[in-house]
């Protein structure tokens, strides 16, 4: 029987004083994702001869992680907007486009 996918759940511990970054996955979609990143299997955990968890182990400075940020009507309005720089004549922009 498979996980369903609460159960395909990724843990990730971050050490400091190791300066290590472990992850457990049960995850097929992060598997995949390992994969592509170049990311070794450090140990694979079995249930009935298929794989129900994989370990991953790689330096902290490898490693970042962050939020998908979506834009926010009024964020940022308090910050001054950038003029647009004027072509200078003579510049090799404006040759470019003669």
């Amino acid at each position: 029987m498979g996980l369903t996918r609460a159960e395909q759940e990724t843990v990730i511990r971050w050490d400091e004083d190791e300066q290590e970054v472990r992850v457990w996955s049960a995850s097929p979609r992060t598997w995949r994702r390992m994969v592509r990143l170049g990311v070794a299997v450090h140990r694979e955990t079995t249930a009935g001869g298929k794989p129900s968890g994989r370990f991953y182990r790689m330096p902290a400075e490898l490693f970042r992680w962050g939020t998908k940020r979506k834009a926010v009507p009024g964020a940022g309005a308090h910050l001054p907007r950038r003029q647009p720089v004027a072509a200078l004549e003579g510049s090799p922009r404006e040759e470019l486009t003669r």
